[in-house]
């Protein structure tokens, strides 16, 4: 077989198909092998010979099941036609033909029907550069089944050429796929999975990755009219991008982080809530240190203590008062020589002034008597003028004056006598005003007080009451309401409510006592006084037929609660006890034997009216249907406020009247005492000091004409307030020395007596703590009033017990209640659940430690790297790839163009494909997110907050990557498929300038011919773009192209420019087409096969062999 061996010189590196080989497929019966030429192929022979049978042989190895598209040259448009008549199971079979019987159930004839048998085919490609890959498909039943859930498989890639012949021995050894296998072993061995094989074989043969690639290879056999070219180009040229693994990746990324985050937060929380327990175990440990401490020293310890610190300060005043004589006695001795000298030197001098000074002394005595009337005046003018001051009126300031005021007095005291009677008689109605203003606002305060914490409208005394008889009989209180707390008026029957209150005010004040409780409640009811009227009455069980409610009557205004055990009872009662007609004016009672008015007018039975309108029952603060509160607190807070201004103006009265009544009783007090001054003498201060003044000047008179005299007054002076104090400052030393000498008998005896009791405490410890407690008293320590000491002392000692309890209990208090929310938040995490904060605290301080030195520091560190280094980067890669697939998607279509623009499309005009970017909102969106992301990785790196913060943004778009619900998916689809952000369509331009001449967007709306050919330019785009590295210059790793029946509506210009294409952009043509198409495809291929096929009387064989062109024009002349 020479041409198989024959070396490549087309587009080396690029796998083309050069040997076909087929065992019993369809109506080819044993081994054929084809060589094709290295330039393409064309099958040919007449309708039904099998030449598609061929085609279809290389789609059943090269495809998958889904595209292989059976026969797709048949007329689909045919009635009764239908897609894939053919199978793999009919194929192996070699079915024939299909026969109809008279109940109309087909028969289908088989070429290897009624036993086993099996079908191979095999492909061999070639890179022209030495690598060979043949691949291999076997089908075969074991038994007679026709079906093709039957049908067995094998797929084998070999490396090199392999041919099928060995396969008869397989065959032989009743399909010993162990034995072949080990016989000649394959490539790669994917056994029965087709998915593997054809992965396999695409990585091998150039058809890579793309689903779309090879998709699009199995439409390409019959692809008549591709539609919308949009949808076509992104349907077909496009693979579902990249984005979609990126996404897939980021979100599976987002589970440790999200698992990360939740550890951290969850040892945040923990140290949130653990956060003061070191400190409070600590102030729990100090505070009952000190409170141990001082309740041990209030004792004993602390008297002793006591007698040692008083026997310390009187052993110290011993000792100073020692010290302090010795000092005072040698201090005496000098001051007396000293007080004797200056006593010598002022009797000198005063002996000498008595001699020369007789006259000025009559005068100083005179002066004396003087100041003296002068002092006694001038007092009792100061008095005098105060009480005359308290008359309203301005004190006398003459003899005159004070005889005209004390000539009024009479006068004066009579009235004010009068007016102190009025106003005594006058002030107790005064002093019952305001005590019943304060009175009224204190109660109406306290009722409004109570209803602020008060579930219930019910008024104080019935609530205290309700309470006195539950706890009496030993009833639950809330088994114990009053009928008005469980009534209410309808939302939109509020107009009715004061009428309602009139009406149901004392049925709404009865309690409701339940049947199993009655007996106990009648009986403590019974045997004690009430102090006041008690109404109840007993809840029995009620009957499913519940009287029908009156439209109009008050009963249908009212509801009751429907929580409530009591209700369908109550609401009978209800039904039955207020059938009172609503109507608007008394005008319409006359109607009604039983009815009510709007404003609460009563017509009874028997033309009996009645009216309340007293103030508990009309007051909305009085109001005790519902338990709405809000209304009632707004009425009492009204009456509270109109209350407090009427105790305002009643204490202001009063005030006015007492300050009368005080005025009136001064100024008779005022008047009796200016009785007393008899006579202006005493009180003219004015005459004194005339006389004093007369005195002072005659004295000085003297002094300064005798200027000898003057020096020695002054000296004399001098001299005796020396000796005066030199004498003070000796009876001082003397008296302390008289004191201290007192003094120190007492001490010594205190010392001796504390001396004989026990003094000394013996702990260390103790003693300093207690030298800290006495300093802080900061008392005096006098060993002779020592008990203000004493008391200090205790009341110290006592505050620090009293004070270290107080912050036990609170340290105590706040560690179980952070230790108790810490076990009800994660028991398993919690080293002790007992609650004991003295068993369990040093367990929770040291667990914290652990968690702030450990788990947190290690969970954030965590939890940011992954944030950091994982997750930001993996949505950044993501939105790189989004960029990446837009870009890859350019670049490819400018390499299709640049392919397109090789070919003529028409004369003078290139085809080209135009496209337009349109990216979404949401896409818009998403790249802002990423931006956020990356602009604040930075901090998230370094600061807790910054990455929680980092966390919910990326938990945020997570959610929009996972939701399962149309518009999640939706949003999806915009973020991550590039191709939706673009639209395509067919241009075509002149080549000389670009000038565009026309546009496609739908292949279907041209003739026949153009439209294969803008079908063919089309198909070419798509491949190419699939196929071809993106690195060269456009060329298809995989060359082979399979068409079905191509161009048959085509001319031959049309066919020609469309074949053209496909050469240009470098693709292998296997065509199946008719004899008379032969001489347009020669220029594009490398050899002709013809196939035939002959009717024998056990069905038709067909056969193909390799034919000249001239050979296939002689047929088709004969044709």
């Amino acid at each position: 077989m020479p041409d198989r061996h024959r070396k490549r010189t087309v587009h080396l590196g690029q796998y083309r198909l050069t040997r076909l080989q087929v065992v019993n497929w369809g109506a080819f019966c044993g081994y054929k092998s084809i060589d094709v030429d290295e330039r393409g192929v064309l099958l040919t022979g007449l309708s039904g010979s099998g030449k598609s049978s061929l085609l279809d042989a290389h789609s059943a190895v090269l495809l998958p099941s889904t595209d292989q598209r059976f026969n797709a040259s048949a007329d689909l448009t045919a009635r009764g036609a239908k897609q894939s008549t053919r199978s793999i199971a009919d194929y192996v079979r070699g079915a024939w033909s299909e026969n109809h019987d008279e109940n109309d159930q087909a028969h289908v004839q088989y070429l290897r029907g009624g036993k086993p048998t099996w079908s191979a085919i095999a492909a061999t490609y070639d890179n022209g550069l030495g690598s060979v890959i043949t691949a291999v498909v076997v089908k075969w039943f074991t038994g007679t089944e026709t079906d093709g859930g039957s049908l067995k498989s094998l797929y084998q890639l070999h490396e090199g050429y392999f041919s099928l012949e060995v396969l008869e021995e397989w065959a032989a050894r009743r399909f010993d796929t162990r034995w072949l296998k080990a016989t000649y072993p394959p490539l790669d061995d994917p056994g029965s999975n087709q998915g593997n094989y054809i992965q396999g074989l695409a990585r091998r043969v150039g058809l890579g990755t793309s689903k779309t690639a090879i998709s699009l290879l199995g439409k390409a056999k019959a692809l008549k009219n591709v539609g919308d070219l949009n949808l076509f180009i992104r349907d077909n040229m496009l693979d579902k991008p990249a984005t979609y693994a990126a996404a897939a990746r980021m979100v599976a990324s987002f589970t440790p982080l999200n698992d990360a985050f939740q550890t951290a937060e969850r040892a945040h929380r923990q140290e949130r809530v653990l956060r003061d327990v070191p400190e409070l175990w600590e102030q729990y440990g100090e505070s009952r240190t000190s409170l141990n401490r001082t309740r041990q020293l209030l004792g004993d310890p602390l008297e002793r203590y006591l007698r040692g610190a008083h026997l310390h300060a009187a052993e110290g005043e011993i000792e100073r008062i020692d010290e302090r004589l010795e000092e005072l006695d040698q201090t005496l001795g000098i001051e007396e020589n000293e007080r004797e000298k200056r006593f010598n030197e002022f009797k000198l001098l005063d002996k000498q002034w008595e001699t020369d000074a007789e006259a000025i002394r009559g005068l100083e005595s005179a002066l004396s008597v003087a100041e003296a009337e002068d002092k006694a005046a001038k007092a009792g003018y100061r008095a005098y003028s105060g009480i005359v001051t308290r008359l309203q009126r301005e004190a006398p300031t003459t003899a005159d004056a004070f005889a005209q005021l004390k000539a009024e007095l009479p006068r004066i005291l009579e009235t004010a006598q009068t007016a102190e009677t009025d106003l005594k008689k006058s002030g107790y109605d005064v002093a019952d005003a305001l005590s019943e203003a304060r009175r009224a606002y204190r109660e109406k305060q306290e009722e409004l007080e109570a209803l602020q914490s008060a579930p219930t409208l019910i008024p104080k005394r019935e609530v205290a009451r309700r309470l006195t008889i539950a706890h009496g009989a030993g009833v639950p209180v809330a088994d114990l309401p009053y009928v008005a707390e469980l009534v209410d008026l309808a939302p939109d029957e509020d107009r009715w409510r004061p009428a309602a209150e009139k009406v149901l005010r004392n049925y709404g004040l009865r309690l409701l006592v339940p049947e199993h409780h009655a007996a106990t409640v009648r009986r403590f009811i019974d045997e004690n006084d009430m102090r006041g009227i008690v109404e109840y009455s007993t809840v029995t069980a009620t009957s499913n037929h519940q009287p029908a409610l009156r439209p109009g009557t008050l009963a249908t205004k009212l509801i009751v609660d429907e929580s409530h055990p009591y209700r369908t009872w109550l609401a009978a009662q209800l039904a039955r006890r207020f059938e009172h007609v609503c109507v608007e004016t008394a005008d319409d009672l006359d109607e009604h034997r039983l009815a009510v008015t709007v404003r609460g007018t009563l017509k009874l039975p028997g033309n009996h009216y009645r009216k309340d309108d007293r103030e508990e029952v009309t007051n909305p603060s009085s109001y005790i249907l519902g338990v709405n509160t809000i209304a009632k607190r707004e009425a009492l807070k009204a009456e509270v406020d109109a209350l407090h201004e009427q105790r305002r103006i009643a204490t202001e009265k009063a005030d006015e009247h007492q300050n009368r009544l005080r005025a009136t009783e001064n100024t008779i007090a005022a008047v009796r005492q200016l009785n007393d001054y008899s006579a202006w003498a005493v009180l003219d201060k004015w005459e004194t000091s005339r006389r004093i003044n007369e005195l002072q000047q005659r004295i000085e008179a003297i002094r300064n004409e005798n200027e000898d005299l003057r020096r020695l007054e002054k000296e004399r002076n001098d001299a005796q307030d020396r000796h005066r104090a030199a004498e003070q400052k000796c009876a001082g030393i003397r008296n302390e020395i008289e004191a201290l000498t007192k003094r120190m008998p007492r001490l010594v005896d205190l010392q001796e007596s504390l001396e004989n009791h026990p003094h000394e405490v013996d702990d260390p410890s103790d003693r300093e703590f207690l030298d800290e407690v006495l300093a802080a008293t900061a008392v005096p320590l006098n060993p002779e009033a020592f008990q203000p000491v004493v008391v200090a002392m205790r009341r110290e000692l006592t505050a620090r017990r009293d004070a270290a309890d107080g912050d036990r209990k609170v340290a105590q208090t706040k560690l179980e209640s952070s230790i108790k929310a810490f076990i009800e938040q994660w028991p398993d995490a919690a080293p002790d659940t007992s609650g004991d904060v003295e068993r369990s605290g040093a367990d929770f301080v040291a667990l914290h430690d652990e968690i702030a030195r450990r788990r947190l520091p290690e969970a954030m560190d965590r939890f940011q790297r992954l944030i950091a280094d994982d997750m930001v980067p993996s949505i950044s890669f993501l939105q790189r790839e989004v960029e990446k697939s837009s870009t890859e998607i350019r670049k490819r279509i400018t390499m299709v163009n640049e392919g397109l623009q090789r070919v003529e499309f028409n004369a003078g005009t290139r085809l080209q494909i135009a496209h337009k970017a349109q990216p979404s909102e949401d896409a818009r969106l998403f790249r802002n997110a990423v931006d956020t992301l990356l602009r604040h990785a930075p901090a998230a790196r370094k600061d807790a907050e910054a990455s929680r913060l980092q966390f919910k943004r990326v938990r945020q778009l997570m959610a929009r990557f996972t939701a399962d619900t149309t518009d999640g998916r939706q949003w999806r689809d915009n973020v991550l498929d590039v191709r939706n952000t673009y639209s395509f369509y067919g241009r075509e331009e002149v080549i000389e300038d670009g000038t565009t001449l026309a546009t496609f967007s739908n292949t279907s709306t041209n003739s026949g011919g153009e439209q294969e050919k803008l079908v063919a330019f089309c198909l070419a785009a798509a491949l190419t773009y699939n196929l071809a590295d993106g690195t060269g210059d456009g060329v298809p790793l995989f060359a082979p192209l399979m068409l079905d029946e191509a161009f048959s509506k085509s001319d031959e210009t049309f066919a020609a420019q469309a074949l053209s294409v496909f050469h240009e952009f470098g693709f292998q043509l296997v065509i199946a087409a008719p004899i008379r198409m032969s001489g347009i495809i020669e220029p594009f291929i490398g050899q002709a096969v013809l196939v035939e096929k002959r009717q024998l009387p056990d069905g038709p064989r067909s056969n193909a062999a390799s034919a000249t062109f001239g050979q296939l024009a002689a047929r088709h002349d004969e044709e």
